[in-house]
């Protein structure tokens, strides 16, 4: 698929499922600065898009460990499959919407692809990788994963103001099919070694316990949670902000949705390289400082150039912060580990987007977006302290 010089020591497998995972998330990144938009359009309220946002992340709570442990019995690849049909019908459900009603029901269709697929796709890249290139194996991987956070908005603000919300919709859901394609085509021979494993050597609750107690897995969960919240608060709100309060066009927000995503991109590799030289935990210090300055920012900022800047250094944030914790992570569990300790970290993002689309729609019945971006970065601000508790060790790996 690449060139050898550029695989970086890497297999093509690896790639094959990077670029998998690049088609299975341009389905909802292609409509990610619409979907709020479209489902006001349709008839929801933001109290009722908060809801439904929230609804979907406690489901996510409830059934990510059990469909992680699910997919090692019944087989990886298999579940990945079931993923890239799953968010394919949420798509096409997204565009034939034509009441609030839909909405309530299209998370719990979706569970099957949000619940499973990061976590699979991470672990057996992850295993896939040598272990003393964890940060830069995985900045790859994420830097492939992450392009459509750019090129989706992007296609979305050349294509929204003729096509419409719901042609969108109709466009996006094509994509997971084509990366079910390209997953089953060039992993048809793959041994996933490490990652299927029988059903007997399948992590327990014991498993769950160790990663529990583990002191820097404890802090990664904690301020993954923090982080989420303030995210899914500024993901729920933020188009419904910019275009009825500031007074930008749905194509501007699409435009700064895809700056978002370029800068998330970019800083991926490099971030992941530097990390392994120099350790997580001066890394994460950094970029959790700047979360808060930005979340500052943005309660201050409200010309569209202002506005920019401060979402593009939040992008960049957002990519490191990404990089930095999953290598961590990655590094501190055993190979069969991975995809429990990955389905296990995604449900504190979960708690997270589930409180933080919640406060959206509750807030802002009584509060300015510009007070809450205020809350979010006081909400982000005990991560700091935390993140100094972390223990490095000498050489390799320093958290």
């Amino acid at each position: 698929m690449l060139p050898k010089r550029l695989q970086g020591d890497l297999p093509t497998s690896f790639y094959a499922v990077a670029f998998s995972g690049f088609l299975f998330h341009m389905g909802a990144s292609i409509t990610s600065p619409i979907l709020t938009l479209h489902m006001r359009d349709v008839g929801a309220t933001i109290f009722q898009i908060g809801s439904i946002l929230s609804l979907q992340s406690a489901l996510l709570i409830l059934l990510r460990i059990p469909l992680t442990l699910l997919a090692r019995r019944v087989g990886e690849k298999r579940m990945l499959a079931f993923a890239f049909l799953s968010e394919s019908v949420a798509q096409l459900l997204y565009g034939r919407a034509d009441s609030p009603a839909w909405f309530w029901v299209i998370p719990a269709v979706q569970v099957l692809a949000t619940g499973t697929f990061f976590q699979l796709a991470t672990a057996i890249n992850s295993n896939l990788a040598p272990e003393s290139k964890q940060g830069e194996a995985l900045g790859r991987h994420m830097t492939i994963m992450s392009i459509p956070s750019f090129l989706g908005p992007a296609l979305c603000g050349l294509l929204v103001s003729s096509l419409g919300y719901r042609r969108m919709f109709y466009i996006s859901f094509t994509f997971p099919i084509v990366g079910l394609i390209l997953f089953w085509f060039f992993t048809r021979d793959l041994s996933l070694a490490g990652t299927e494993v029988p059903a007997q050597q399948v992590p327990t609750a014991e498993s769950l316990r160790a990663l529990m107690a583990n002191r820097n897995v404890a802090v990664l969960a904690f301020i993954r949670t923090l982080y989420s919240t303030g995210n899914n608060t500024f993901q729920t709100l933020f188009s419904l902000y910019a275009v009825t309060q500031l007074g930008y066009q749905a194509n501007q927000v699409a435009a700064l949705f895809s700056a978002l995503g370029v800068a998330n991109t970019a800083v991926k590799i490099p971030i992941g390289s530097f990390s392994d030289r120099v350790g997580r935990k001066q890394v994460l210090l950094a970029t959790f400082t700047i979360i808060i300055l930005v979340y500052l920012a943005l309660a201050s900022f409200t010309g569209y150039a202002t506005v920019a800047v401060a979402v593009v250094v939040f992008g960049a944030a957002w990519g490191s912060r990404a990089t930095v914790e999953w290598a961590a992570l990655t590094s501190l569990v055993k190979p069969e580990m991975k995809t429990l300790a990955v389905g296990f970290m995604e449900g504190f993002w979960d708690l997270g987007a589930a409180a933080g689309s919640f406060l959206a729609g509750v807030l802002s019945g009584f509060l300015p977006v510009p007070t809450i971006m205020l809350l979010m970065a006081a909400v982000n601000a005990p991560t700091l302290p935390a993140i100094l508790l972390m223990r490095e060790k000498k050489g390799g790996d320093k958290t």
